[in-house]
């Protein structure tokens, strides 16, 4: 048996310091698979998005990284990664990653269920909740890397560890992430089960990638909001994925 270069973790890290109390009415949002931070560019890049966003939700993040200082010392974000695995090579750790101008008052890490053929890694949802300026209820942030290269039935069972947590939230609910929908069936079943908690999928104008299999594996979902804005930046290519842009204002 050929032993696995990937160590799992399946913990929570927190770095970095809140600036805010509370969220709204109006929140700029960053959502990016970050490609493990590999591509040439990616630092410079990302340091200019982050800029007066409010939440920022990051998929394939690494920890133990020269990058580190920048989380690890901010005054402005909070920032939650739920690791998943170390590569026993480069000691790099993988997961996705919440950042917040607010403090979250709970945080949930969820692991799928199963595990990735050949790298035998699983993938990660993280569920985060922050108060909001004026209001009694509650916002719920949902930073989702969904299972891939497995059947469906696998990729249903991690997707439907969100049903758990929207069941039990009252209050605005941001869902967002690499879905990995790169077949029709996948996409329909997300989709459904989006649209039986309410969420309504922002708009997005994009081009799909032939890495993809010409689909759309980002996505956003939300309830409880306007939608005054969504992009993909197009203009970024320090990824494998473009980042979306958000601008939301919480409706009463």
């Amino acid at each position: 048996m050929i032993k696995s270069r990937f160590s799992p973790i399946e913990k929570l890290k927190i770095m970095g310091n809140a600036s805010e109390r509370a969220m709204g009415p109006e929140i700029e949002v960053l959502i990016w698979n970050v490609f493990k931070c590999k591509k040439k560019g990616w630092q410079e890049d990302f340091a200019s998005l982050c800029r007066n966003k409010d939440l920022i939700l990051l998929q394939e993040a690494i920890v133990n990284s020269p990058f580190d200082t920048y989380f690890e010392k901010s005054l402005t974000y909070q920032w939650i990664m739920a690791r998943s695995f170390r590569d026993l090579r480069t000691n790099l750790e993988t997961g996705i990653k919440t950042g917040s101008t607010v403090a979250a008052k709970t945080k949930v890490l969820m692991a799928s269920l199963h595990s990735e053929p050949f790298s035998k890694t699983k993938k990660m949802l993280l569920s985060t909740i922050y108060p909001l300026n004026g209001r009694q209820d509650s916002l719920l942030v949902i930073n989702a890397h969904i299972i891939n290269f497995v059947s469906f039935i696998k990729f249903k069972a991690h997707l439907d560890t969100i049903s758990v947590v929207l069941a039990q939230h009252v209050g605005p609910v941001l869902l967002a992430g690499d879905f990995n929908t790169w077949n029709r069936k996948r996409l329909r079943y997300f989709h459904e089960l989006a649209l039986s908690f309410s969420l309504i999928e922002a708009d997005l104008i994009r081009k799909p990638k032939m890495a993809h299999l010409f689909q759309h594996l980002d996505h956003i979902y939300c309830k409880g909001f306007e939608i005054l804005d969504a992009q993909v930046l197009t203009n970024i290519r320090s990824s494998d994925h473009y980042p979306l842009h958000l601008t939301l204002r919480i409706t009463k």
